[in-house]
């Protein structure tokens, strides 16, 4: 028996976690911990890129398909089959991660997945992650509650009846909405039928806590008007999911002195870091502080002499004082 060997239980385990809404460096210490341990990731595809760093090399991940399934393969499997691939794994004692975005508890089909494993008795445990819902406001810049204890409402504007359009219509909380870039217009227009003034302030945020993100402010009455202005509709990326507030948090002067992460110098900027892999890093986390997306080219690579004899020279020439002066071109030089 090999003692380096990862153990396993007859039957698997399965954590369901949370990668947040977008930006890796929410990721929570336990979520990396249980990724670090994968033996096989199972991802939502928007969040697959976030999640796959931090997993093991050898980390099984079984494809898993967009919402556009007419362009799907018939050998892939759906998000339909997430259950059967997750339940699959387990049953082999194998160590399985389903990662969803934002939070686990907010997904309707993690639900069911929870389900399936309690059924057949498979250990599973559940990490949290950060809802786009509060996630998305705070990177632009929209505090959702003040001093003054405003209520908060959430609204999921693809499953809302009539009666929650009237309950939070008829309301002066602060509204967020989960809706579609092409779907803002009517979930404004649901809220000013049911009682919301036209002028009451929303900003729409898409890409939200990425170096894509864009956010607009408005009103009810507007907010049309201004994404045809800005030419972002129509558009093929109407389908794209978006973060509305709707509220005085979202007032246009407010924002100004709020809109922290839009705001930095680089944001969204593409820089090309060609410099040797190790030396990358430091320089790349410097960037993304800044907002940029920083691509790495290693373009040298730093390697001993494929003879020793110079090298051995120069030492010897250090030692008895022959040289006064050394001069290192680089960092790359010292190292070597």
């Amino acid at each position: 028996m090999n003692p380096t060997a990862p153990i396993h239980p007859a039957a698997g385990q399965v954590t369901f976690l949370g990668a947040g809404p977008g930006d890796p460096g929410l990721l929570t210490l336990r979520a990396v911990e249980a990724l670090s341990h994968a033996d096989v990731l199972i991802a939502d595809p928007q969040v697959l890129d976030v999640v796959r760093t931090h997993a093991r090399a050898n980390v099984d991940t079984p494809l898993q398909a967009s919402a556009d399934e007419a362009s799907i393969p018939a050998d892939v499997p759906t998000l339909r089959d997430t259950t059967n691939l997750v339940m699959g794994a387990a049953r082999t004692g194998k160590r399985v991660v389903r990662a969803v975005s934002g939070d686990p508890g907010l997904d309707a089909n993690v639900a069911e997945e929870m389900l399936a494993c309690a059924s057949e008795g498979i250990d599973f445990e559940v990490v949290p992650g950060i809802a786009a819902a509060v996630g998305v406001p705070a990177y632009a810049g929209v505090p959702l509650r003040d001093a003054q204890g405003t209520d908060v409402r959430f609204v999921d504007a693809r499953t809302a009846d009539d009666r929650c359009w009237s309950e939070v219509g008829a309301s002066d909380a602060t509204a967020v909405v989960s809706t579609t870039l092409d779907s803002v217009a009517a979930a404004a227009g649901e809220l000013v039928s049911a009682g919301r003034k036209p002028d009451t302030p929303l900003t729409v945020t898409i890409a939200g806590t990425t170096t894509r993100q864009r956010t607009w402010t408005a009103t009810l009455g507007t907010i049309a008007q201004t994404l045809k202005a800005a030419k972002v509709l129509p558009s093929p990326d109407g389908g794209q999911p978006v973060i509305a507030v709707v509220g005085e948090r979202s007032a246009a002067a407010q924002r100004d002195q709020l809109a922290w992460f839009e705001s930095k110098p680089l944001f969204g900027w593409k820089v090309l870091v060609p410099r040797t892999k190790e030396q990358a890093a430091s320089l790349s986390e410097q960037l993304v502080s800044y907002g940029a997306v920083p691509h790495e080219v290693p373009t040298i690579a730093v390697e001993p002499p494929r003879t020793p004899q110079q090298m051995e020279r120069a030492v010897k020439g250090l030692v008895t004082g022959r040289y006064e002066w050394i001069a290192f071109t680089s960092v790359n030089a010292v190292k070597a």
